[in-house]
């Protein structure tokens, strides 16, 4: 490629940006379409291409978008995660979980493992199999031989309520996850629009567009706050699956937040998963031990002793 038209290339790249920013997404897709052309060996502008289509309500086009771009660089994470967000747009959760577990691959090949873990818990969201949940558990021995046991245990924490069910539950046992209450992940750097979902209260969806702002605006212990209240709202409301998923959408600008685990443990007791439950706040009190945090452990500790008062596992010392 030329100068002269590597500047063209870059110049459209930049105003499709600007335009997506905006809110112009039209414009956007027109520009993108045109740094396409300029650059037909690049997948990124076809990946982003993708997610202005998806915000346009276009997860078809989207698709097809987001494969040309893979066609190009089959590892590309962009296209990987549009191509799974579009899937779930588009009702087809076996396709986007197996996506999920390509992206995974590919974060985890090159040494992303953190990346790896999140996008194998989004599959697990989708479509928690045994298969899954034994890759989970062995990134996050990876990630702990890499990074240390305080990240492996956030890791599990994150994802521990798809390691087990109370059988005595059949519900817990057999059922999948429901599949209306999945959203559009969003990572930084991606844009995406949400899936119809089910019909939730409005103070709960208050909530969670606060919590979308706050993040947005960069304003972390504003987004966690605003999405432990929405996770609150939604679990008085009888809508354990949208407070689940509130409190995830905490995590992702509050990843150590003790009262967002707490919140998650309460809700597995409530709804019967006993022993996903008593591991979370197993899990949580190493977490906080390993920081060292000895207000944190003691508000997990009162928190388990309540719940689990016979337990020896969490016996004050």
């Amino acid at each position: 490629m030329s100068d002269a038209l590597f500047d063209r290339y870059r110049e459209a790249l930049r105003a499709g940006h600007v335009a997506a920013l905006r809110g112009r997404f039209e414009d956007a897709a027109a520009s993108y379409r045109e740094a396409a052309v300029l650059a037909s060996d690049r997948p990124a502008p076809r990946s982003a291409l993708g997610s202005v289509e998806l915000r346009m309500g276009r997860p078809d086009r989207a698709l097809a978008s987001f494969d040309e771009a893979l066609a190009l660089a089959p590892a590309d994470d962009a296209a990987l995660l549009g191509r799974a967000q579009a899937l779930v747009v588009l009702q087809r959760p076996d396709d986007a979980a197996v996506t999920f577990d390509l992206l995974a691959d590919a974060r985890s090949s090159t040494g992303k493992r953190p990346g790896a873990g999140d996008a194998l818990r989004h599959a697990l969201e989708i479509r928690p199999t045994p298969e899954r949940r034994q890759r989970y558990l062995e990134l996050t021995e990876e990630l702990r031989q890499a990074a240390g046991d305080a990240d492996a245990e956030r890791a599990l924490a994150r994802a521990l309520r798809f390691f087990e069910v109370d059988r005595s539950d059949p519900a817990t046992a057999t059922a999948p996850l429901d599949e209306s209450s999945l959203r559009v992940v969003t990572e930084p750097g991606t844009t995406a629009s949400a899936p119809a979902g089910p019909v939730r209260t409005v103070d709960g969806d208050a909530f969670v567009l606060a919590a979308e702002e706050a993040a947005g605006r960069g304003d972390a212990p504003g987004a966690v706050a605003a999405a432990t209240a929405a996770a609150r709202a939604f679990r008085a409301a009888g809508h354990p699956v949208a407070a689940l998923d509130a409190c995830d959408r905490g995590l992702e600008s509050g990843p150590d937040d003790v009262d967002l685990h707490l919140l998650i443990a309460e809700l597995a007791f409530e709804r019967g998963a006993v022993g996903p439950a008593g591991d979370t706040y197993r899990n949580l009190l190493r977490l906080v031990e390993i920081d060292g945090d000895g207000a944190a452990r003691d508000r997990v500790l009162a928190a388990a002793v309540a719940a689990f008062p016979d337990d020896p596992r969490f016996t004050p010392t």
